[in-house]
């Protein structure tokens, strides 16, 4: 009976990080035709706004390195970050929510992840764009109207496809 109930609980923490509580009927979460909501967030290497996105495509994943479904999605993650570091049409950020920065560098340092990124320890940026699931994706367009979101998953082909567009 003990086993039975470690792995019932086993399971249900692993579908924790994707589906949370059961979103309430009136869930919140930004879709595409939304514009980008007004925020800032800062890292070691700076703050950025959403005036800081502007004439660029906005890449914004919203991750934690507790999540299953995130930690499979971040070589597709990785791969992004590594096309679109260096593009000056392309923002990418990648916010942990719910996680300090300590704990995501450390995840990264382990894994041998070189992505700079921003922590949302009490989901203050998260809020603005959805209440619950990750990973999360959303892909603005230069005139910051969302034009992909992407939920539980990271298509990184689907992402590259439309920003080539």
């Amino acid at each position: 009976m003990k086993y039975l109930l470690f792995y019932i609980i086993s399971l249900l923490s692993f579908t924790a990080c994707i589906r949370e509580d059961l979103p309430p009927s009136g869930s919140f979460a930004l879709k595409e035709g939304d514009p980008l909501p007004e925020f800032s967030i800062s890292n070691p290497n700076g703050t950025v706004s959403k005036k800081d996105l502007e004439n660029k495509f906005a890449l914004i994943i919203f991750f934690s390195t507790t999540c299953s479904d995130c930690r499979e999605a971040f070589p597709d993650i990785s791969a992004l970050y590594n096309v679109y570091q260096d593009d000056p049409s392309v923002c990418m950020l990648l916010i942990a929510r719910n996680e300090t920065e300590d704990q995501v560098t450390a995840y990264f340092r382990e894994h041998q992840y070189d992505m700079d990124f921003f922590a949302d320890p009490d989901r203050k940026v998260y809020s603005l764009f959805a209440d619950n699931t990750i990973p999360r994706v959303f892909l603005a367009g230069k005139d910051g109207t969302i034009i992909l979101t992407q939920t539980e998953k990271v298509d990184a082909g689907e992402i590259r496809a439309i920003v080539a567009k």
